[in-house]
């Protein structure tokens, strides 16, 4: 079976945030870090979903906090004596 192209999902950095649940300002160092973004015709920022889901998975992977709340939620590490 033929996989069918499907077109990529483009967002300013508003809709960026908003998709992503994070402060434009977040976006923006994301960008300024060497995340790839393009432009649109009328001279704005543009980042396509993927590449923004990926940023986001890989420094979400990166936190050790967000890392701590998801073993919690699993059940996975004990609890009891960790502040």
């Amino acid at each position: 079976m033929a996989e069918m192209a499907t077109a990529a999902t483009w967002y300013t950095y508003r809709g960026a945030a908003a998709r992503a649940e994070r402060s434009v300002r977040s976006i923006k160092r994301w960008v300024r870090e060497g995340m790839a973004a393009g432009w649109d015709d009328e001279g704005r920022r543009i980042i396509r979903e993927d590449l923004l889901l990926a940023e986001l998975r890989r420094r979400l992977d990166a936190n050790p906090a967000h890392q701590y709340r998801i073993r919690r939620e699993l059940g996975d590490t004990p609890v009891e004596g960790w502040s």
